[in-house]
């Protein structure tokens, strides 16, 4: 926890993470030999903490979520111990562990502008995707989009998802596969207090958008996903972003955070009406692991 601290102050800051909740969980899950960590790998929710060690101590710590795909966070490792290799080494650990496990590829993300870390990653094999650019906005906001006539937002069904997978998502498909990955949400996720659910988007019947959202008992508010957009993107962002800040209204949520993807970066001035602000731009990673 003390090296993802120093690691990642200024992230922590600005999501409002509550690092004491957070501590409080990890210690809980680790306890009688690690029995919460592999009760919750029975019900389906499986993730790991490594961490590299030297002389005993702690020197090192890469966070590893087995989603789908598998996604990457939180790599840290100790100022006195840093250019020795630590940190490729927990990343092509991890990357050994999820291909034993039969993962395809990897997901991870590193602050844009952080040349050091994206260097790191790209010398083990991670390659860009994309980029997101993550708003804040204090709910409720400045002022609400009305939804477009013709649009209609309802909560997602199972089968939305699939409909999507089995879209035609040539060139756009490692884009789809990252925004849908929050709709798979382990009913176990509910015990480590993180609920997660999804919006879908229609116009005559037919599915035109989907967005899932975040929320959690770790950070000062709700995650609002990079969203899919099918057609009429001005129209059917607009219903997704309006109906999506009304629910985290309901539900009584102070904050959210959007994840705008690059693609969607000429909508930023409805979440700037919206009173949002950026925090910061990421860098979009995967690693194929065949």
């Amino acid at each position: 926890m003390e090296l993802l601290q120093e690691a990642f102050a200024a992230e922590l800051s600005a999501w409002q993470a509550n690092l004491a909740r957070a501590e409080k969980l990890l210690r809980f899950l680790l306890s009688f030999d690690r029995l919460p960590l592999r009760a919750l790998k029975v019900l389906g929710l499986e993730f790991e903490v490594w961490v590299a060690r030297e002389d005993e101590e702690v020197v090192g710590v890469l966070g590893q979520f087995d989603g789908r795909p598998p996604v990457l966070s939180g790599i840290a490792v100790a100022r006195e111990a840093r250019g020795r290799g630590i940190a490729k080494a927990l990343l092509r650990h991890a990357f050994a562990d999820l291909k034993g496990k039969g993962a395809r590829l990897v997901l991870g993300a590193v602050r844009a502008g952080n040349e050091a870390a994206l260097e790191l990653c790209l010398s083990v094999g991670m390659e860009s995707y994309g980029q997101v650019r993550i708003y804040s906005v204090k709910l409720p906001p400045r002022a609400l989009p009305v939804i477009p006539k013709g649009v209609t937002v309802r909560p997602a069904r199972r089968g939305d998802v699939g409909r999507l997978v089995t879209s035609d998502m040539e060139g756009e498909s490692l884009q789809w596969v990252s925004r849908l990955n929050a709709a798979f949400a382990p009913r176990p996720l509910r015990l480590v207090g993180i609920r997660r659910s999804s919006l879908a988007a229609e116009v005559d019947g037919e599915l035109t958008g989907f967005v899932a959202l975040q929320t959690g008992r770790y950070w000062g508010g709700a995650t609002v996903q990079a969203p899919i957009v099918l057609r009429g993107r001005g129209e059917v962002f607009l219903a997704l972003l309006s109906a999506t800040t009304a629910e985290l209204i309901r539900r009584r949520e102070r904050r959210a955070y959007f994840v705008l993807p690059h693609d969607l970066w000429g909508f930023s001035w409805a979440i700037e009406r919206m009173g949002g602000e950026p925090i910061g731009d990421w860098v979009q990673l995967v690693r194929y692991l065949g």
